[in-house]
């Protein structure tokens, strides 16, 4: 992860198709690529403690089933160790973007993450 700026912009340009400030960056299917779940349902089943509904696109995570509420099928993103969290949410155009120094002392994001989803999931 890099900036609030640099997170929304890559955000943007995905919920664009590939397009940013009228120019094409990546082509639609790098986009449809980089967002959709490539794990396998056994793949998923041996990572469930760590993945929690999701599963793993090109470098990010896919929302596959409706876990919790803001887990929301096809919403795609990030979760870092260090307390940073980004996702975007296609069906919606929602982006939300976490940056904190709150560490994930274990596999399952902590309070503040679970709750600053939550807020942005009754939106």
């Amino acid at each position: 992860m890099s900036t609030a700026d640099d997170w929304l912009a890559f955000a943007r340009l995905l919920l664009n198709g590939g397009e940013a400030n009228g120019r094409r960056l990546l082509r639609p299917a790098s986009v449809s690529r980089t967002t959709t779940n490539h794990l396998t349902t056994a793949q998923r089943d041996a990572g469930a403690l760590f993945l929690e509904g999701q599963g793993w696109g090109y470098g990010g995570q896919v929302d596959v089933t409706p876990a919790d509420p803001w887990n929301v099928p096809g919403r795609y993103g990030s979760v870092g160790g260090s307390g940073t969290a980004a996702h975007l949410v296609p069906s919606t155009g929602t982006v939300t973007i976490l940056l904190t120094q709150v560490a994930m002392e274990d596999p399952t994001p902590p309070p503040l993450m679970r709750d600053f989803w939550r807020c942005v999931a009754r939106v």
